[in-house]
């Protein structure tokens, strides 16, 4: 069954908010951001995407944004479902970035020493496949672990990366996370720039594309799960539930750790 092109989280309205950025603003990924310095463009998009699941999805939007020439940041998750080197090596070949999207600290129930040890080990997967300079950590929002903190102990640069996607994004540049379907939704527990007071919320992408088209905004951080975006009902409806379930659950996550 075809979507309606009123619905938001779908392919036809990623290609609208591809179209709305292409006209107005350059684009960078993470690892041009981080090495940049002060020859950063004056009107710029920095594209993020988390791949949690669904590398397939994964595909379908780093070739959509390929047709718009949007050079993309992609973080991939190291797991049997989502650790895909054939598919990886495809994205990074259309002039992507790839990244690892780490979550050792949560995976090792907060064992400093042993979560070091898989990042290393994890780390060396994308190495052995691809040109890997920057990281970003998985929200985990389920364990009481942040990713995060295991740079309160290491230095991720002593692995031969330039950058960590939180850590290293100034405070200067407006975010955007499709986290709990919306843009800067309420139910965002982890998906933010540490110390940036900047929170500019968006309901809909509608509405993010009409802060893009008013060009007010110099620059744009969006971070965004391919497998959020749908081209079917089916799959849209099937996700928006998920959605729902997990937004009820991370409300109650919200009073609990009060």
């Amino acid at each position: 069954m075809l979507l309606s092109k009123n619905l938001d989280f779908t392919l036809y309205k990623f290609r609208q908010l591809c179209s709305a950025m292409e006209r107005k603003y350059n684009f960078i990924t993470m690892d041009e951001y981080v090495t940049a310095g002060d020859k950063l463009p004056k009107h710029f998009v920095l594209m993020r995407h988390d791949i949690d699941r669904s590398p397939k999805n994964a595909l379908e939007i780093a070739s959509i944004e390929e047709e718009f020439g949007i050079r993309a940041t992609y973080y991939f998750r190291v797991n049997k479902d989502t650790f895909v080197p054939e598919i990886i090596q495809d994205i990074e070949k259309m002039g992507h970035e790839i990244g690892y999207h780490y979550e050792t600290l949560s995976k090792t129930n907060g064992d400093i020493g042993k979560a070091i040890k898989l990042f290393e080990k994890d780390l060396n997967k994308f190495k052995n496949i691809c040109n890997i300079k920057t990281i970003c950590m998985h929200g985990a929002v389920l364990s009481r672990y942040d990713n995060r903190d295991l740079w309160k102990y290491y230095d991720f640069r002593n692995f031969g990366l330039v950058g960590e996607a939180y850590l290293s994004a100034g405070k200067n540049l407006n975010y955007f996370t499709d986290t709990g379907r919306g843009w800067n939704s309420k139910t965002n527990l982890r998906d933010f720039i540490p110390g940036s007071n900047k929170r500019i919320i968006a309901k809909t992408t509608d509405d993010l594309i009409k802060l893009i088209q008013n060009s007010e905004i110099t620059n744009f951080y969006i971070s965004l799960h391919p497998e959020r975006w749908k081209s079917n009902f089916v799959n849209w409806s099937l996700y928006w539930l998920q959605d729902f379930a997990f937004n009820s659950g991370k409300k109650v996550l919200t009073v609990v750790r009060k």
